[in-house]
């Protein structure tokens, strides 16, 4: 009976020491993926709309109104 216990607790205990091994192993393996994942993400261009104040003709580049959007 004593002998069964033993075995037991041992089986257990290298059980437990296996899976903290894999934790141990995955987390980090995990975090580099999203990590890596993350920086993908494309670059999102600025917009530039140039509108003249006045409308017809007599319109000029020094009467213009500048509006970025991001």
């Amino acid at each position: 009976m004593k002998k069964d216990a033993i075995s037991t607790g041992l089986f257990i205990a290298i059980g437990f020491l296996c899976v903290a091994i894999v934790i141990a192993i995955l987390i980090p393996v995990v975090r580099d993926v999203i990590n890596s994942a993350d920086d993908n993400r494309p670059t999102i261009p600025g917009v530039t709309m140039v509108q003249p104040v006045e409308d017809g003709p007599s319109a000029t580049l020094a009467q213009t109104q500048f509006h970025t959007s991001v």
